[in-house]
């Protein structure tokens, strides 16, 4: 209705100067201007109607219309001297050439509805550009910086990368930061959508913006004010409004022809009959309502609207959409293709599970592999470390400590020499191995790493990276609504193969180099309409940037992930990409409502104009305002998405216990995984963690192990 959404499809065109423009005297004082207007033009109709009083009740009529469309009037004429032909050029014709044929009463009423329309929709816009607004004023402005062990209140724009910012409890964090003392819990919300408090520990970073809901903690600080997640959120969303869809292309070149030619055919129906010798009067009020009729506000109204709820919805499910393109984009996706490390699992190596051999008991395994491994920094090596740490084993002293490369490591513990290492590595030295269990350990998807003394194998540890929680749910969702999966990972094969089947995905592709993921990449393009790759933007920065929808997901929003992906999606919730793809089809189901309503009211009130079965209020009431209305309430609709399934965190599905114990026996074990993870308690029972998961996203595992110990029968005690 106003002449940037005729022009640019949407107010927000223009950025910080349409922003900072402050509201007219009539904008602010809307209401005021409006009310007695409505009493005028009532007083008129009943005038005319009632008493006849044609005069005095044009003279009314044309009172209301100074009232309630000066703001119309005002940005009419800022057209004209734009040579713009806008809607409120085509609505001031009509309502002062009502005037003329003595329908004053039907043009000022026109105005009337069309000014309501028009606030509404500026009202509606306003809330979208508050949004983003809002999403800056999240972080507080000032912070506690602290110095020689003092805390200054500063303002935040004056805290440097690397200073040391506190954060009390019930505080909101100001800037983006890892914690370096202390540890409590944060609500995320803002950034992330999750509505759980997530724990924090000292190394883990938080966002700008979440709320420290327990304990005191410090904070080091990774990003400036101006370049935090949640002002790279705002930019981007601001950025993402210009981006524009083929729809919204399609629109704003068919509103620079629509409207001329519409004025020039309104004119054609005015002048053309009279001149074969029909009635002036009649068809002057025909081309009054085609004017009215064909007003293209609804049509114009019809995509950016739509796109402005749904960027600023997924912006609060934590979801960053750049441009409105890639909300359309989704249409044409018909498979999604995912990494594997920190996308489908957390990328944090665990021990899976313990052989012994030759008279080895577990714990004894653990702690000799640990105790060696605590002076290697490989990430194998440190998932060793942390298993005996968490079953509380004793490390030995080690002397002679030696890494062979690319093999493994080697060292004497009471002056006896342990290896541990690859299969390989224990084949050089002349092992034998059971190549029987190497060969189940594989197909089991884990990493085998084998400790040996100086005759013999003593056991394999066995590692694999940890399956995210709602990777399965994420999976499951894809298929139902009719999506291929496929995983292409730098992996071996075999765990491919292993998450592959864990998750139910129809293609797994392991061993791929970078160039090789691009070629796969490329494959995919030539068998599908459209490919989505979803990564950790980082690593898989070629292949996002290849596909036709680049999605990265991960806390590690940096710079490198802005300009790569389409699509990011703050924090580690691999269900907000469902919420993505149910939004975006919810908006584009909206727009094509909204095109489709708009053009087809139009089209057959521009008929039923012509044939004489229509007046100047029905033109306006419905053939105009009405259908405006309903398109923005259409798009509204959007906010009310909410995801249906049961949020889910990995504290709910993680106790503090690590081990399994037979008091009997005195016998210490790890926990056993099944599909990618630890199993948890469930009454007397190890239960598969995806039978806790209640969701009708996702097909639930009746495995379960008894808590009775195999060799004395004795309850087993999780500690």
């Amino acid at each position: 209705m106003v002449i940037t959404i005729i022009e640019c499809s949407t107010s927000f065109c223009e950025e910080n100067e349409e922003e900072s423009e402050e509201e007219s005297f009539f904008e602010e004082n809307f209401w005021y201007f409006l009310i007695p207007a409505g009493i005028l033009l009532g007083i008129s109709i009943f005038l005319e109607i009632v008493f006849e009083e044609v005069l005095i009740s044009q003279i009314l009529a044309f009172s209301s219309i100074f009232l309630s469309g000066s703001g119309v009037v005002k940005e009419a004429i800022e057209d004209i001297r734009d040579k713009k032909i806008t809607a409120n050029l085509l609505m001031m014709i009509a309502a002062i050439a009502s005037f003329f044929i003595l329908h004053g009463q039907e043009g000022a009423t026109a105005l009337f509805l069309y000014a309501i329309a028009e606030r509404l929709e500026e009202i509606t816009s306003d809330k979208s550009r508050n949004a983003i607004k809002e999403l800056l004023e999240l972080a507080p402005d000032y912070a506690l910086l602290k110095s020689e062990n003092k805390y200054k209140n500063v303002p935040s724009q004056e805290v440097k990368i690397g200073d040391i910012v506190g954060i009390k409890p019930g505080m909101k964090v100001p800037l983006d930061g890892k914690i370096v003392k202390g540890s409590s819990y944060f609500d995320e919300s803002a950034i992330t959508g999750e509505s759980v408090p997530v724990f924090k520990k000292e190394g883990e970073e938080i966002f700008a913006a979440s709320l420290n809901t327990d304990s005191f903690v410090d904070i080091e600080v990774v990003r400036e004010s101006s370049n935090t997640i949640v002002a790279q959120i705002a930019q981007s969303v601001k950025i993402a409004q210009q981006n524009k869809s083929e729809h919204e292309k399609f629109i704003e070149k068919f509103a620079k022809y629509y409207t001329p030619i519409i004025l020039i055919s309104s004119i054609l129906v005015m002048v053309i009959p009279p001149l074969f010798g029909l009635d002036f009067y009649n068809w002057f009020y025909r081309g009054l309502i085609l004017l009215v009729v064909s007003c293209p506000c609804a049509l114009t109204l019809s995509t950016p609207l739509a796109n402005i709820a749904s960027l600023t919805k997924q912006a609060k499910e934590g979801i960053l959409v750049k441009g409105n393109k890639f909300i359309e984009k989704l249409q044409d996706i018909e498979v999604f293709a995912f990494d594997k490390t920190g996308t489908l699992t957390e990328g944090k190596l665990k021990v899976f599970d313990i052989y012994a051999y030759n008279g080895a008991i577990k714990s004894e395994i653990i702690s000799i592999a640990a105790s060696l491994e605590a002076l290697s920094e490989h990430p194998i090596g440190k998932a060793i470390v942390k298993q005996a740490k968490e079953m509380d084993l004793p490390f030995h002293s080690v002397d002679n400590f030696e890494i062979v490369k690319g093999r493994g490591i080697k060292g004497k513990i009471d002056n006896e020499m342990f290896y541990v290492g690859s299969q390989k590595f224990f084949e050089n030295l002349n092992y034998e191995i059971p190549i029987h269990d190497i060969i189940k350990v594989e197909n089991l998807g884990t990493i085998p790493i084998l400790l040996g003394n100086e005759n013999q194998l003593l056991g394999i540890i066995t590692i694999r990276d940890v399956l995210r929680v709602t990777a399965p749910v994420l999976i499951n969702g894809l298929k139902k609504r009719g999506y291929e999966t496929v995983l292409i990972s730098g992996d071996n094969q075999k765990i491919c193969d292993s998450i592959g089947a864990c998750l139910d995905i129809d293609h797994a592709y392991g061993e791929h180099l970078p160039d090789q993921k691009l070629q796969e990449i490329q494959e995919l393009k030539h068998q599908y309409k459209g490919v989505a790759m979803v990564g950790d933007g980082i690593n898989d920065a070629p292949a996002l940037a290849l596909s036709d929808l680049g999605i990265a997901i991960g806390a590690s929003a940096t710079d490198i992930t802005l300009e790569t992906a389409d699509i990011i999606i703050i924090g580690d919730d691999l269900n907000k990409l469902l919420t993505y793809v149910d939004i975006a089809k919810k908006t584009n189901k909206k727009i094509k409502q909204n095109i489709w309503t708009s053009i087809i009211v139009k089209i057959s009130f521009a008929i039923l104009t012509v044939l004489g079965f229509m007046t100047l209020w029905l033109a306006v009431g419905i053939g105009d305002m009405g259908v405006s209305i309903l398109v923005l309430f259409n798009s509204l609709a959007i906010f009310r998405y909410k995801f249906l399934y049961k949020e889910l965190s990995n504290e709910q599905l993680e106790s503090e216990a690590k081990l399994i114990i037979c008091q009997n026996c005195e016998t210490k074990d790890i926990i056993p995984q099944h599909h990618g993870r630890d199993m948890v308690k469930k009454g007397d029972k190890l239960v598969c963690w995806k039978n806790i998961l209640s969701s009708e996203e996702l097909e639930t595992c009746d495995e379960e192990l008894p808590l009775h110990c195999p060799y004395c029968q004795e309850k087993l005690e999780l500690k």
